[in-house]
């Protein structure tokens, strides 16, 4: 008895970048029966941006943000937009504070930039995001991940090299 491979099918939600630069739009992008699409909600509705077979596609994700490549051209969808915006908030919020010599102003800008992360990584997994890369990638399009994990490790790994390159240099210094 042979039976027939289900077909590959998941969605991703979320804003794409308007190519202009002047905004977003909601978009979904889609792998279904080999082949990826990507919407785009215009004045006139659901409008196909691009479809192209998964083996000519490559898809890009990193922590909250997956790139597609076809055919020479990018296409970048968010999965909370607003997330860019309140990054660039708390960051500004956290130099202040430094500059103010406010620690537990610097603390609160901290832990509103985790719950930043922390949301934009739910609407990661809310979207589709994960299943969507799995999908892409069993059908045939090239997909690279590194996600907040991977981001973290790295941050952490070069405060860590940073620290003991002060370290080094200080030692260097106070014994000549």
């Amino acid at each position: 008895m042979t039976f027939q491979m289900p077909f590959i099918r998941a969605t991703f939600s979320g804003a794409l970048v308007n190519p202009a630069g002047n905004g977003y739009v909601p978009g979904n992008v889609e792998v279904s029966d080999g082949w990826v699409t990507l919407w785009a909600l215009t004045p006139d509705g659901w409008t196909v941006v691009f479809r192209a077979p998964a083996a000519e596609v490559s898809v890009r994700s990193t922590a909250q943000k997956i790139r597609l490549s076809v055919g020479g051209q990018q296409y970048l969808l968010l999965a909370d937009p607003d997330a860019v915006t309140r990054a660039l908030g708390y960051s500004t919020a956290g130099a202040v504070a430094a500059v103010l010599d406010r620690p537990v102003a610097g603390a609160a800008a901290d832990v509103g930039a985790l719950r930043n992360q922390i949301s934009a990584a739910n609407s990661w997994n809310v979207g589709g995001g994960p299943q969507f890369l799995d999908a892409a990638r069993q059908s045939g399009a090239r997909v690279s991940r590194l996600g907040y994990g991977a981001i973290a490790a790295i941050g952490c790994g070069a405060g860590i090299a940073a620290v003991l390159l002060v370290t080094v240099i200080t030692v260097f210094i106070i014994t000549l």
